[in-house]
């Protein structure tokens, strides 16, 4: 893309998230790129519900992109819970609001285990334990991950909700036998 087609492209993307976002009340504390990072002060659950529909409002954008003959894109959601500590950074001439500690980077980690488990949504057990009734959603124990500075692993889990019907019932009904088998 050149320059431009990338400031729309990123425009337009953000542009359809960030209503989802405030809808399931979250802050959204940066972009970075493509990136979004937002918080989710209400708990958990709000967040996870944030997360389907983000997925099913890139499903409605990649279909209105198609239609203008453009690719269709693909996204990963990292979800941790955790404290975090919001504050100001950056020098006399420029500062900025961020959110800092180790949950951020936890998160971030968790984000981009996406890429490596092919996987668009996982959460940390941190999250899992948080949700009101888990067993609202559809997820799955997927595996413990070693981050970088951490002794013990995280274990992650993939939430498939907006995986389509097919797949969505065959990871239902082995459900028992995969976690079985990785842990």
């Amino acid at each position: 893309m050149t320059p431009q087609e990338n400031f729309n492209f990123l425009n337009s993307y953000h542009e359809q998230m960030e209503p989802v976002i405030l809808k399931h009340h979250g802050i959204i504390d940066k972009y970075v790129g493509d990136t979004i990072m937002a918080l989710f002060t209400q708990g958990a659950d709000d967040a996870l519900r944030g997360e389907i529909h983000m997925l099913k409002k890139l499903e409605e954008y990649n279909t209105g992109r198609a239609h203008a003959e453009y690719a269709s894109i693909k996204i990963g959601f990292g979800l941790n819970t955790g404290l975090v500590m919001i504050g100001t950074v950056g020098g006399r001439n420029r500062m900025e609001s961020t959110v800092i500690g180790d949950a951020v980077n936890l998160t971030s980690r968790i984000e981009e285990s996406t890429k490596i488990y092919n996987n668009p949504m996982l959460i940390s057990q941190n999250t899992l334990y948080d949700l009101d009734i888990p067993g609202k959603y559809d997820i799955r124990f997927l595996d413990r991950i070693r981050l970088k500075g951490k002794t013990q692993p995280l274990s992650i889990y993939e939430v498939f909700n907006n995986d389509p019907i097919n797949p969505r019932d065959g990871k239902r009904a082995t459900k028992f036998k995969f976690e079985k088998k990785s842990l």
